[in-house]
């Protein structure tokens, strides 16, 4: 399978693509088949230095959350899980790869009009959030100053207090992330970059009766200055580097309930798990996914993350999401055959039939073919880099069972030692009868779409 390692902590270098062994589900287990890997500020600080809450035995794969399918079970585990969407915590190690194999009872479901993309996003920072709010005990009316507003965690706190009845003060870092805080309702957004950010907020709301502290330093201790006799401070991270700091003494003498870290149970983690995953699921909360890395550039990832330079959050994907339905992908797998037009550099189409497959790790059609390097239609593709694949399986004795499937692109002609093929990058796809069979052979419609904006692979299962 494809991974990331981590051989030692360091810089984000330190991460390094590469294979590892398949595993294998085991007694109480479940193999899942990863789409997106969960990326966490908490990732960067144990890569740099071992730091958090996870066990550090390296070489390692690091990666704390994903999301994916089933795609098979222990032999004691009910097999009717395979095929299905789900996202998990991994505790702390295995997220960074293909495959994961986790106990199935850590499985949380993922609703059917929810992609992965959205519900991996959710699964660390969802139910810190709403974890967040019931210890908090926000009251509708309150004065919410949330920090780091347009992250990961921060958007989501946003639009759970607007949701409350809470008037909020979003702090965020950059005139970029303070839009992205007023596009999700805070009633006020400032830039703690600039001088002066805390007397913008106490003329808006004139105190503040709870603070989320993620940050800490000197931005949470400001944000304490702000909190009116009775309030709360939520302490909870430490993005600045330290705590915040603030003594049992200072808070007594402003009448201030702080309130810190704590552990929830595993009843109470997949409970708010599964809060935050039906919010999305009924458009009552929307993660901000900022930005995708490939899983082989985790390194990059993490290094935007601590440039500052992300907005919400990021994640890992570790396919290209196909160009395809799920239809069209079921299509494709049943045939074996298909015709391939290229364009000879001075002349006309020359079409020919040939063996293909599908390869979901570049999202191409892959093209194979007796004594390919030296074909004609491999010289063609290597010169004018365009070509067309058809696969039918159209019949006069059978007019209702009409399928077609043309692919315009991108195509390149490879020849390496171990391959030799001619790949074709769909850009435009035109279908007859695969989505909707019940169609009237006689009076088919097509479905013709631009393939460059590819749906997600897996939400469309």
């Amino acid at each position: 399978m494809k991974a990331v390692w981590l051989e030692e902590f360091g810089s984000p270098e330190a991460l390094v693509a590469g294979d590892a062994p398949d595993p294998v589900a085991g007694p109480g287990q479940a193999l899942i088949e990863v789409a997106y890997a969960n990326i966490t500020f908490i990732d960067t600080q144990f890569r740099a230095n071992g730091f958090g809450p996870f066990e550090a035995k390296l070489p390692m794969i690091p990666g704390n959350g994903v999301g994916g399918t089933v795609v098979s079970v222990g032999p004691d585990i009910d097999e009717s899980l395979i095929g299905k969407r789900v996202i998990a915590i991994t505790g702390g190690s295995g997220g960074y790869a293909s495959l994961a194999a986790l106990d199935a009872d850590s499985l949380v479901p993922v609703p059917e009009n929810l992609g992965l993309d959205v519900a991996t996003a959710l699964l660390a920072d969802g139910r810190t959030a709403k974890a967040l709010m019931q210890v908090a005990s926000l009251c509708e009316g309150d004065r919410v100053l949330v920090e780091a507003a347009a992250g990961g965690l921060g958007s989501l706190l946003v639009q759970l207090a607007k949701s409350a009845g809470a008037r909020v003060a979003a702090v965020a870092g950059g005139e970029r992330k303070v839009a992205r805080a007023r596009e999700l309702g805070a009633d006020v957004a400032v830039d703690y970059l600039q001088s002066g950010w805390e007397d913008q907020i106490s003329e808006a709301f004139a105190g503040i009766d709870v603070v989320f502290d993620g940050v800490g330093g000197e931005i949470g201790r400001s944000a304490f200055g702000l909190l009116e006799r009775g309030g709360r401070m939520v302490s909870f991270g430490m993005a600045s580097g330290e705590w915040a700091g603030i003594s049992d003494e200072d808070a007594e003498e402003r009448g201030v309930k702080k309130i810190g870290l704590w552990r929830p149970t595993p009843e109470e983690a997949r409970a708010h798990t599964e809060a935050a995953l039906s919010d999305a699921a009924e458009s009552h909360l929307r993660p901000v996914v900022g930005q995708i890395f490939p899983l082989e550039q985790a390194a990059e990832a993490h290094a935007a993350i601590e440039s500052r330079d992300t907005v919400g959050k990021t994640l890992l994907v570790t396919q290209r999401p196909t160009p395809f339905t799920r239809a069209e992908l079921d299509y494709l797998e049943s045939q074996t055959l298909g015709r391939l037009a290229t364009v000879q550099p001075n002349g006309p189409l020359q079409v020919s039939p040939v063996g293909f497959h599908y390869n979901p790790d570049v999202a191409a059609i892959d093209i194979r073919g007796f004594n390919m390097a030296s074909s004609r239609k491999f010289r063609n593709v290597a010169a004018n880099g365009r070509a067309a694949f058809v696969v039918d399986d159209i019949t006069s004795r059978h007019p209702w069972r009409v399928r077609c499937l043309e692919i315009r692109g991108h195509a390149e002609a490879i020849d390496k030692p171990d391959m030799t093929i001619i790949r074709v990058y769909p850009e435009r796809i035109v279908g007859f009868g695969i989505d909707d069979t019940d169609q009237d052979p006689h009076n088919l419609t097509p479905n013709i779409r631009d393939a460059t904006e590819a749906p997600d692979r897996l939400a469309r299962k």
